[in-house]
Parts: structure tokens; C-alpha cells; sequence
């Protein structure tokens, strides 16, 4: 599981990066565009990274074992020569990864106690607002504002000497990133770093992102004040102050390495964009964010284990994984159970001795004893194994227990006696014989009368299958039917059986109708049933019911036919208005 889980990280990050490179060069395109438009460009940039897991395909990996169980006997390695011992990187990666995940929140959690600290030290404003708390820190160098509720904006010491025009472009400043709610943004920005600090893209777009909602946030100053002149002398101000400070997690009024682009784009005057150009710009930055997260997503795709649930074998098999001694096992590819085999109730264990090279990896494989049947499977199992690696090649033996689940339950219909095929062509014989999954003298499972009708029906769909109580599989051309409008053959209806209303459905206030499909045999028995559509709630009762119906016999030049006519059935609560139970059409 670690190992996929690392290949997994690597892939994201493999995918992440080509998101990212395709994003900063869209930037480029418009990079003199409103501040506005690019935040919003690097915060979906930012959304696609971490929302590719969740939108794109993930190529399935068997990694639990459907219908098998496994067990690992004593490995028998050959000793490595001594200094040449190697272990397992992605353990070892793993470990690292989640170290400074850790290391980064102790940092987040340090810089949040030290907001609080240093708020505690500070004094108030005099005529402070009333949106957001004003105080003098002497332990900052720039103006800083977080919390969400109660927020609080710290002033450094020297703001006191600046200018009232300065003073009051560094106040419009900080109230506008408590309207706009910035903090709460920053605070989860870091949270993503911390989790994805091993990703260089994620501190780019980041910065990217702080940068450009510190551009917005000047350029709602300067239209706010009027003042330009008086905003730039606070910036710079500002940034003169040399004291330093540590790491806090909240909007700073300036950051060194974005100093420059600031005071550029406050120097030039950027006209507001139209909305067209807008639209045009956030159409194009979408797409290309979609078609490098395309590309990516299908060059390296994330890989899922699947789990015994989603195994359809699962559902017949018994499902165990265990491990006996020697080198762990770090991946096991799940065997599929033969269908030929789970006809015939052919279940057993199958013993492979497994070769190992220095690395986990399986290099051969052979059987030691089991089913024939069941052989062939456990070996393409088996050599795409992997284990923890030893450093040296070596040997190991695997066991794999195919194991049915519905033993003693009914699951048997008897030996198959003879097959019977009638009213097909010599052609047609030729071809659907070898495609019968089974044989005479095999023991016929409860599922085998379906696995048979599909195998005949990819040969010809009119062609029909059955099994008979006397152990005689039949195999016939259905013949055709007439087709006959449902309002005519439901007046040769003579046995009608109402359905029964699912308690499910009553409780849920579920009401609809199920469309049938039905074939009404020469007799006027129904003999087969097809789901036009209706809620599947429904369709199992009225499907019961159907199947009860009895209709006189259809007459064509005298002689009796076939009949294919569509079945409504409607289901309706007592306390609507009561359409007929059932109709045809």
C-alpha cells in the first residue's frame, strides 16, 4: 500500500508540474491584465493541482485478491555480501514526506501563537476602527492583519511618524483585506503548503497568489483614497523599516521579493478590462489549465487499488490476503478466477515457487502442484507481485486457495448429461459449440444456465439456452415473434396478476411506471421479459407479476405464433389519483 501510495504522490507531482508550467506561460499572455484577473488565474490554478485526483480517471490496480486467498511461505535468499544491504525507498520516502508536512504545521502553529503574542503586547490605536482593531506592535516591521471574527490589524512603531496621508492609505489597506476576508485565505494556502511543501509548483503559485491579491488590495486603495502619491510613500516607507521577524501566518503589508512588481504596476496605470476581454481571458486560462491537466492526467495516471468489494469474483469467492513468513509482500495483483473453472466447481490450491531479485521484484515463477484449471491464473498473478527488497535474489513459495463462497447453499444444479442442439445450421453449430463454457459430465453451478446464454447469444442473440431439470442443455434458434400493439393483446389477456407495491417504495412515496418488453409463447405463456425502463425499485415486482400472466393463443394463417407486445405497469399510492394497475400498449 505504500508503494502505491508513493507512486501515486510522484505521478500528482509529475501531473501538478506540467499544470503549473502550462498556467505561468498562459500568464504570461496577460500578464498586463487587471490584478483581479491574474489572482483569479493562479487560484484556479492553484484548484486544478488539487482537485486532478478527484476529476480525472484512475487506472485500476488490482491489489486486494478476488476469490483467492494468498499465504507466503519461509523464504530461502541467497546472504548478500556485507556493505550491499538495501532497504526499501518508499517507506523511507514516505517517512520524509510526512516529517516535514509535520515540521511546517509545528511552524504554522508557532507563527499563530506568536500573532496572538504580539497582539497581547501591543497597544491600541487612538481612533481606531470600527471594522477591524488597530494596535502598535514594536515587535513588527510592516503592518499585518489576521483573525476572522475579531480581526486585528498590527501596526509597526514607525507608522506613528509616517505622514496622516500615508497613515491613512496603510489603514484603507489592511480594512480592505478584512472585507475581502484575505486571512482566512492565507491561512489555508499555508495549509496546503504544509501538506505539499515538497512540491516547488505549489510555493510558486502561492507566491503567485499572495503577490497578486496584494496588487488588488493596492489598486482598491488607490481608487478608495484618490491618493496614489501618498500610497506609494507609505509602501516605501514601509519597506525601508529593517526590522525582521519570523514566519506568521497572514497577509503582509510587504514582502521583500515582491516589492519591485508592486510599485511597478502601481507606477503604470492599468485601464480596467472590459468585460469581453475578461470573459476572453478566463476562457483561455480555463482551457489551458483543462488541456494540460488532460494530457497530464492520461501520460501519468494515478493508479487505485481495487478492494474485494469491487471485485465481481468477490461476490463468489471466498476473499482473504495473508502473509507467512519471509520477504514482506508490498503488492499483490489480484488472480482472476477462471470462469470455466467456477462452472465446474473447480476450487483448490495452487503452490508457485516464486523468484526474487534484489529489488522485490518477481523474475519467474513456476507451479509446484494444484488444478490444472486454476494454474494459468495464479501464475499471472504471482509474476506481477512485488516484495520488500533484500539486496540479493532469492527464492520464496506462495500459495493461492481458490475458494468458492456458495458451498452448501444450493449453488448446484447436477451433472450436465448431453447438449442438444436443434434448429440451427451446420455453420451456426460449428460455431456456438466451442463457445459453451462447458462440458458433458461437468456439475453445472446455479450461474452456469447465464454464463451459457451469454457466451451463445455473441454468436447469434436469437439464439436461446437452457438447462433442464433431466441435465440436457438445450441450445435452439428462438423463433421469430409477431409483433402485436399492446392495447389488442391485452384483450386476449386471461390470467392477469396484479403486482405487489415494494414496502422500500411506499416508505420512499416512490409512484412511476415500468415499461416491459414481453415475448408470449405459442402457448400464451409469458416466456421472456425485457426492462424497457421504470426505477429498479419497481421493475423486480412488476417483473414477478408479469411473469404470471396467461393470453390466449395468437393465431396466424391458423397456425399458433410468438407475440411481442409492451407491458406499462403502474405503480401509484392509494392517496393519488388511481391510474389502472397495469396496462398494455
Amino acid at each position: 500500500m505504500t508503494a502505491l501510495i508513493i507512486h501515486n504522490v510522484l505521478a500528482w507531482s509529475a501531473q501538478a508540474a506540467v499544470l503549473i508550467a502550462a498556467g505561468a506561460i498562459a500568464a504570461r499572455l496577460w500578464r498586463n491584465s487587471a490584478p483581479r484577473m491574474r489572482l483569479l488565474h493562479w487560484q484556479m490554478l492553484l484548484a486544478a493541482c488539487l482537485l486532478l485526483p478527484l476529476l480525472e480517471p484512475w487506472q485500476e490496480m488490482e491489489q486486494s485478491t478476488g476469490g483467492v486467498t494468498f499465504s507466503s511461505g519461509p523464504a530461502v535468499a541467497v546472504p548478500a555480501p556485507a556493505g550491499h544491504a538495501t532497504m526499501p525507498w518508499e517507506p523511507l520516502l514516505a517517512i520524509v514526506l510526512l516529517a516535514g508536512s509535520a515540521l511546517l504545521m509545528a511552524r504554522l502553529a508557532l507563527g499563530t501563537l506568536r500573532l496572538r503574542l504580539y497582539r497581547r503586547r501591543s497597544t491600541p490605536l487612538e481612533k481606531s476602527g470600527t471594522e477591524v482593531e488597530f494596535r502598535v506592535s514594536k515587535e513588527v516591521s510592516g503592518p499585518i492583519t489576521f483573525g476572522w471574527r475579531r480581526p486585528v490589524a498590527l501596526l509597526p512603531a514607525g507608522f506613528l511618524d509616517l505622514p496622516v496621508e500615508s497613515q491613512a492609505a496603510i489603514q484603507a489597506h489592511e480594512a480592505a483585506h478584512v472585507q475581502r476576508r484575505d486571512w482566512l485565505f492565507a491561512v489555508g494556502e499555508e495549509f496546503i503548503r504544509c501538506a505539499l511543501w515538497f512540491h516547488p509548483g505549489i510555493w510558486y503559485v502561492i507566491a503567485r497568489i499572495h503577490l497578486a491579491r496584494e496588487q488588488v488590495v493596492d489598486q482598491e486603495v488607490v481608487e478608495t483614497t484618490g491618493n496614489r502619491e501618498a500610497y506609494l510613500d507609505a509602501l516605501l516607507a514601509i519597506a525601508g523599516l529593517k526590522t525582521k521577524i519570523g514566519f506568521m501566518p497572514a497577509p503582509l503589508f510587504v514582502r521583500q521579493r515582491h516589492f519591485a512588481e508592486r510599485v511597478a504596476i502601481l507606477l503604470k496605470e492599468v485601464s480596467p478590462m472590459n468585460r469581453k476581454r475578461m470573459l476572453l481571458s478566463l476562457a483561455a486560462s480555463m482551457a489551458a489549465i483543462f488541456l494540460s491537466a488532460t494530457v497530464s492526467s492520461l501520460l501519468l495516471p494515478l493508479r487505485a487499488a481495487q478492494s474485494a468489494g469491487q471485485s465481481k469474483d468477490s461476490q463468489s469467492a471466498d476473499i482473504r490476503a495473508e502473509a507467512k513468513g519471509g520477504p514482506q509482500v508490498l503488492y499483490r495483483h489480484m488472480a482472476q478466477y477462471p470462469p470455466e473453472a467456477k462452472l465446474k466447481r473447480i476450487e483448490g490450491t495452487v503452490q508457485v515457487d516464486v523468484t526474487i531479485d534484489g529489488k522485490g521484484l518477481v523474475t519467474d515463477a513456476r507451479v509446484l502442484s494444484g488444478p490444472e484449471e486454476l494454474r494459468r491464473a495464479a501464475l499471472q498473478s504471482v509474476l506481477q507481485w512485488q516484495f520488500t527488497a533484500t539486496g540479493a535474489p532469492g527464492h520464496t513459495e506462495v500459495e493461492i486457495n481458490f475458494s468458492l463462497q456458495d458451498k452448501g447453499q444450493g449453488g448446484y444444479l447436477g451433472l450436465l448429461k448431453r447438449i442438444e442442439m436443434t434448429g440451427l445450421s451446420a455453420d451456426l453449430q460449428a460455431r456456438v459449440a466451442p463457445r459453451i463454457p462447458v462440458k458433458v459430465g461437468d456439475t453445472l453451478s446455479q450461474d452456469a444456465p447465464a454464463e451459457i446464454q451469454k457466451a451463445v447469444a455473441e454468436v447469434d442473440p436469437r439464439i436461446r439456452a437452457d438447462v433442464s431439470a433431466d441435465g440436457v442443455l438445450h441450445v435452439s434458434m428462438a423463433p421469430m415473434a409477431l409483433r402485436i400493439g399492446g392495447n389488442v393483446q391485452s384483450a386476449k389477456l386471461v390470467k392477469k396478476v396484479a403486482p405487489h407495491y415494494p414496502p422500500e417504495a411506499k416508505q420512499s412515496r416512490l409512484q412511476g411506471t415500468v415499461r416491459l418488453m414481453v415475448r408470449i409463447a405459442k402457448d400464451g405463456k409469458v416466456e421472456n421479459i425485457e426492462l424497457v425502463q421504470g426505477h429498479p425499485l419497481l421493475a423486480e415486482a412488476a417483473i414477478e407479476a408479469v411473469k404470471q400472466w396467461e393470453y390466449k393463443t395468437t393465431l396466424l394463417n391458423g397456425n399458433p405464433v410468438a407475440v411481442l407486445t409492451q407491458v406499462d405497469v403502474n405503480f401509484t399510492l392509494q392517496d393519488q389519483p388511481p391510474p389502472p394497475a397495469a396496462a398494455n400498449q
